[in-house]
């Protein structure tokens, strides 16, 4: 049996996969950890605050008495014409009361208060009560008394509180009150429908709970204890729990880590095919310059060697193109599912994970969208838009843009124009739009101290306006070893696994294509540690007219009632776009392929349908052609992954009204369909 060593495309790749994988799966377990914590904290905060809460309360009551016992001994029994006026009072004042009565020194209750409803009580000796020992005891010490949760002789259940009053030299009786401190407790308790509550007494009986506690189903960390002395003479120790209320509370804080698990998978196996796309592409490009060489040397295999890289070229150009698909397909899920994670309501404490998931996927989509650029560029297929615009004000728009990120980084950024006035220009604006800002991400990428310095200048020149805009920054620098080859793609100035800062290094070789596209010129000066400038000339054809100004779209767009049919075969995209359109109030129904799709357009009345492109049995272009035979008016958009200028072309000519490119955010995707939905 003989095993193959596998070649490099595929060690360094699995390598990352398993290294990313690690990284994640440590992230996880610390999530896992992290929240055990905090809801350990949670519980250990809550139960401090409220057993102190619930222990100062049985300490006011007690105090309540003794002040009645004082006023008692003070007056030297002159008090007691006065005492049920002032039971009532205290009835009246702390619902933790239910009675207070006057037992004499023969252990007879001789008065209570409220009379109604423990008549029985009254004239009753408890010379042979089970709790007689523990009264006399405390009689004899002249302390407070607090019994355990003890039946009445006159029906229910009852905290006593006895406070021996001492007059004329000699022991009178005790204040007794009936105390059950469940209505006062409920009330410290409001607010704390997350947990649950158990306060025993020295005997084991619960005298209070809230929310049916059940300690045994939670581990001993996550319930907690306190107890504390209530009765120092017969050591009584009441015990108080804190516990959460939900037996899968933790489970239930555990579910986002999971999310987080599966997109870090996602994310781990999605940076594994661009390390694998990498390590392709550069082996290409080493085999291009060995054949290079070899066809200076040799002019007789110059033709056949230009027919291999030809082949080659083309087909690196269809795996990019390809890769990048299958690569915005599930980004346009993890996207789209971080959106609607946006707009439900989920614990505050998860959106800085969201946060970081949003960011993570935002720069894996631009790094998707470099690549296209590139094989674009490189396969002749960019085109250039015709647009009309003011350079100098597009200048200030992207700067404005940026201004908040270079000052968040204690950075400066000045802007000195150079212009007589603001002229429009012909050109393609998102392209102009791209150099700028990939050099302006570029200078606040490396520069940590000082700031940036854009300068803009404007000639005119025939019926052409000449431009020179130059960005200066105070950062690393750039090493003069490495001036001649920072246009070169995925070149960093910082290297290797030690480099601190991040980047694909594809910004300054598109931004040095496009300037060449545009025959305009570019060039770099740099000190190390001192700073860089970059120098960018182009010229663009002067015009009179002024750029058309849109409408702006209103933030509420009402949507709902429109029925719209998803034709698509991923799942997980249907369910994307599916609860993107139920947010927005859109009745939604889904096929899995063209030709489901033209039966339900015959059989069933929609107001858009949304069509894939690539499909089995019948793609979104046939489905569009077919349903185009009976249906003229209906609004067919095109939303697919394949962002080729083709397939975009194409979609046009079949019928389609419009094409959206996965991914779309929400708000993006709403103010398109404003165009089509509009309510007569």
């Amino acid at each position: 049996m003989s095993f193959k060593i596998p070649k490099k495309e595929i060690i360094y790749p699995f390598s990352a996969f398993v290294l990313l994988m690690i990284v994640v799966v440590a992230l996880w377990k610390n999530s896992l950890e992290s929240n055990r914590q905090l809801l350990k904290k949670d519980i250990e905060v809550n139960g401090q605050i409220q057993s102190q809460g619930f222990l100062s309360s049985g300490q006011k009551s007690i105090i309540v008495l003794e002040n009645l016992m004082e006023r008692l001994e003070m007056t030297n029994g002159d008090y007691f014409e006065y005492w049920e006026e002032d039971a009532r009072l205290i009835l009246k004042e702390d619902q933790s009361f239910k009675f207070v009565e006057w037992i004499d020194s023969s252990l007879v209750v001789q008065r209570i208060v409220p009379h109604k409803g423990n008549e029985a009580i009254v004239g009753r000796s408890l010379s042979n009560h089970p709790r007689r020992d523990e009264w006399l005891r405390h009689v004899r010490d002249s302390t407070t008394n607090l019994t355990s949760w003890i039946p009445l002789i006159q029906g229910g259940h009852s905290i006593l509180l006895d406070v021996p009053v001492f007059f004329g030299g000699k022991f009178q009786g005790t204040i007794t009150a009936g105390m059950d401190f469940t209505t006062t407790f409920d009330m410290l308790s409001a607010g704390m429908d997350d947990y649950s509550i158990e306060i025993k007494d020295d005997k084991g009986t619960t005298f209070y709970k809230l929310n049916d506690p059940s300690p045994s189903n939670f581990s001993d960390d996550l319930v907690y204890v306190r107890s504390y002395e209530v009765d120092e003479d017969d050591k009584q120790v009441w015990t108080f729990y804190l516990m959460p209320r939900n037996k899968d509370v933790l489970a239930e804080r555990n579910k986002s880590s999971s999310s987080i698990l599966m997109f870090g998978i996602l994310i781990s196996l999605l940076m594994s095919l661009l390390t694998y796309f990498y390590q392709s592409s550069r082996n290409e490009n080493t085999r291009f310059r060995e054949l290079n060489i070899k066809l200076r040397v040799a002019n007789r295999s110059l033709r056949e060697e230009r027919t291999k890289a030809e082949k080659a070229s083309k087909a690196k150009t269809e795996f990019v193109s390809n890769m990048s698909h299958e690569i915005r397909t599930p980004l346009n899920a993890i996207m789209g599912f971080i959106e609607v994670l946006k707009e439900s309501k989920i614990d505050s404490s998860l959106h800085e994970y969201l946060s970081l998931m949003d960011v993570s996927s935002k720069k894996l989509l631009l790094l998707v969208n470099d690549i296209l650029e590139i094989d674009k560029i490189e396969s002749g297929q960019i085109s250039f838009k015709k647009d009309i615009f003011s350079p100098a004000d597009e200048l200030q728009n992207i700067i404005s843009i940026y201004r908040p990120s270079i000052e968040a980084k204690g950075l400066y950024a000045n802007l000195d124009i150079v212009s007589d006035s603001k002229t429009h220009v012909i050109a393609d604006i998102g392209k102009f739009g791209q150099i700028l800002t990939n050099l302006l991400r570029n200078a606040l990428k490396f520069t940590d101290q000082g700031g940036i310095d854009i300068t803009y200048e404007e000639t005119i020149q025939n019926s052409d306006l000449n431009i020179t805009i130059g960005i200066r920054d105070t950062g690393i620098g750039i090493p003069k070893s490495k001036l001649k080859t920072i246009f070169d793609r995925f070149t960093q100035i910082d290297s290797g696994i030690t480099k601190r800062h991040e980047g694909s290094g594809l910004g300054l070789y598109i931004t040095y294509l496009l300037i060449e596209l545009l025959e305009g010129h570019i060039e770099v000066d740099s000190t190390e540690n001192v700073g860089t400038e970059f120098k960018i000339s182009l010229r663009f054809p002067i015009t009179e007219m002024q750029p058309e100004v849109d409408a702006p779209i209103s933030d509420s767009i009402d949507l709902t009632g429109f029925k719209v049919l998803i034709v698509d075969d991923n799942k997980v995209n249907v369910v994307v776009l599916k609860k993107t359109l139920d947010a927005f109030g859109i009745n939604t129904y889904w096929v899995g392929n063209g030709k489901e799709a033209v039966k339900a357009v015959a059989e069933n009345q929609y107001d858009l349908v949304f069509m894939d492109i690539h499909m089995p049995e019948m793609d979104g272009f046939e489905a569009t052609e077919e349903i185009r035979k009976t249906q003229k008016d209906l609004v067919i958009i095109g939303f697919s992954a394949d962002v080729t200028k083709e397939t975009i072309q194409g979609a046009k000519e079949v019928g389609m009204n419009d094409y959206f490119t996965k991914p779309i955010t929400f708000d993006k995707l709403r103010q398109n369909l404003s165009k089509y939905l509009v309510r007569v």
